[in-house]
């Protein structure tokens, strides 16, 4: 982490605060409030996620948060000259909760929703920060103290202290003075209670770090008071925005801090700390054993018609039922459409997605997405899977992809992938290179590089070295016909993932789409339906088959399996079978065989 500007204030003379009376919907004060909360979070992403132990220590919360922002500010930037203040925040909650990532991502995108749903209403500045907090606690299953929901509440209760106080000592005072004293006492209330973190929350407490969400709250509530200030920071008078170095160094926490001279040092190991006091049945980055091995979110639309309101809490129920971690999100958008994104840590992922469809039954899913939080973060190269096989999602994600659901939900449509859904994922996998793999129809060229982040830390942006880094440089899509190809790839690349160091010194000494290709050249793949499959294995395995995989639909005959292991041992003795589920409805059965080299 470096000490640089944001990028999100101009060069030359310090520009004037915004006129007294302003108020938070001003337009202007929104696309500066966006542009430099998003400059912020990518600038400390990094930082963020290196202590991030709650819910999960998988070291995403920064990116989670950085990414769900900069939906937002990219759609309130795309927004006509003109566009009402009210209507860029809805603009910027409705795109943050489309494209929210991890638990971090959806409970920001819910703050943003409520803060403007309140402005709609014509809320003042306490009272949109109050109904921010109420709405992303509310959006919690089981909210725990010292996270970013306890930085929320307590920024709404300084808010709404300054605004009592302005009011008692002259009516009508904290509207004449603007948004700015507000909320510049609601980011110092947000610094204080992460600065508190520590000490509320036992897995912080062993691990001796600030919660990483908190963190990112007062970052995106120190742009906003930067921006009602009309660009210097309200936490030290300067031009330079809140810089965590300084808070983290304040509090001793195990990140990095200067030395006398100037150096940077190398971070703890937050895992390692975490993993040395967790229970001893917990994967290697403290995912206790049965509480939630695989992270799933979702993206639900229906009519809001009458019972809309109970969505969430019903998928929050349910969804709490079986997993971990659980936050559901959105509502009336005010259009006629209910959005809401979900989700959810769970080690019952067919659970988990009946729950989904079911809630789906009315409407349409979309994003659906599954990612294994043990898996170890990728750097050099990454995979996104996408199929339409529920079964296989989870046999996909313990492979070390993340994987994209686009079908096979009984009845329930989920709508086509779109380039945004592929560019998210890719920068989920935490890799500077990324394999996609069963979306031919969704190319490397559909996913421009302003979708997968590099280009957006552009030319404009000071500092843009110090970060592009940390966005995905290349999509490389591969030819996979069938899920059966996918499972094979994601097989040739076995340990390999993630390939290549975190320093990147060996990136160049493993070609990942070359280990794939030459799998893949060596697949045989036949398609037969039900009982018809043993004649087509028969054909297909010869004494020099080595493996063969086979894929079953959900309607297949019962028995086949064993009836497919007769014939391989018939046909080649040596040979191993690996049966996958499909979970897809039908009897449909592809069969893959590989022959020794």
């Amino acid at each position: 982490m470096t000490d640089v500007d944001s990028g999100s204030r101009p060069a030359g003379p310090e520009p004037e605060p915004f006129p007294a009376g302003v108020r938070l919907e001003d337009p202007s004060l929104v696309r500066a409030w966006t542009r430099g909360a998003t400059a912020a979070l990518r600038r400390e992403r990094d930082a963020i996620d290196r202590i991030n132990v709650f819910p999960v220590a998988d070291a995403d919360t920064g990116t989670n948060l950085y990414l769900t922002f900069r939906e937002g500010d990219r759609a309130v930037a795309g927004a006509p000259t003109g566009t009402t203040g009210t209507q860029l925040l809805a603009t910027l909650a409705r795109a943050a909760l489309l494209g929210a990532r991890g638990n971090s991502g959806v409970i920001l995108s819910e703050w943003l929703r409520g803060l403007a749903v309140a402005v709609r209403r014509g809320a003042g500045t306490a009272e949109a920060l109050t109904s921010a907090a109420t709405s992303a606690r509310s959006a919690v299953a089981r909210p725990a103290a010292g996270t970013i929901l306890t930085a929320a509440d307590a920024a709404a209760e300084a808010a709404r202290a300054l605004e009592s106080s302005l009011e008692g000592a002259a009516p009508g005072a904290a509207a004449d003075a603007g948004p700015l004293p507000i909320v510049t006492a609601a980011a110092a209330a947000a610094h204080t209670a992460a600065r508190a973190s520590r000490d509320e929350l036992d897995a912080l407490r062993a691990a001796g770090v600030l919660d990483a969400g908190a963190l990112g709250l007062v970052l995106v509530l120190d742009a906003l008071a930067v921006a009602a200030a009309g660009g210097v920071s309200v936490a030290d008078g300067s031009m330079e925005a809140v810089n965590l170095d300084h808070l983290l160094a304040e509090v001793g926490t195990g990140t990095e801090a200067s030395t006398e001279a100037g150096a940077r040092q190398p971070v703890t190991d937050v895992s390692a700390a975490t993993a040395a006091t967790a229970p001893t049945d917990t994967g290697p980055h403290g995912v206790e054993a049965g509480a939630g091995g695989l992270e799933l979110m979702f993206v639900l639309t229906a009519p809001a018609s009458a019972g809309y309101e109970t969505v969430a809490a019903g998928l929050r129920a349910s969804l709490g039922e079986i997993g971990d971690s659980v936050v559901v999100v959105g509502g009336d958008a005010g259009t006629g459409t209910a959005v809401w994104q979900a989700h959810v840590h769970t080690d019952h992922l067919d659970r988990a997605l009946t729950i989904a469809a079911e809630a789906a039954r009315a409407g349409a899913l979309a994003q659906v997405h599954v990612r294994h939080l043990e898996a170890v973060p990728q750097h050099e190269w990454g995979v996104v899977a996408a199929t339409s096989a529920p079964g296989l999602a989870a046999e996909l994600a313990h492979a070390g992809a993340v994987v994209l659901l686009t079908g096979g939900l009984g009845s329930t449509v989920v709508e086509p992938l779109t380039a945004d859904d592929v560019g998210r994922a890719a920068a989920s996998t935490g890799a500077r290179r990324v394999l996609l793999l069963g979306a031919s129809d969704v190319g490397a060229s559909d996913v421009g590089a302003s979708d997968v982040g590099a280009s957006d830390v552009g030319a404009s942006d000071p500092g843009a070295g110090d970060t592009a880094q940390l966005d995905v440089d290349e999509i490389v899509v591969v030819p996979t016909p069938t899920d059966l190809h996918a499972v094979v790839a994601l097989a040739a690349l076995g340990t390999l993932l993630p390939v290549g160091p975190p320093d990147g010194s060996a990136a160049h000494d493993v070609d990942a789409r070359a280990i794939v290709d030459e799998a893949l050249a060596a697949l045989t793949v036949v398609v037969a339906r039900g009982a018809a499959a043993t004649d087509a294995l028969r054909d297909t395995a010869g004494p020099a088959t080595m493996l063969a995989t086979a894929l079953l639909d959900a309607d297949v005959p019962d028995g086949l399996a064993d009836e497919l292991a007769a014939v391989l041992a018939e046909r080649a003795p040596e040979a191993e079978l690996v049966v996958l589920a499909t979970g897809r409805p039908g009897d449909g059965v592809h069969l893959g065989t590989e022959e020794d080299a």
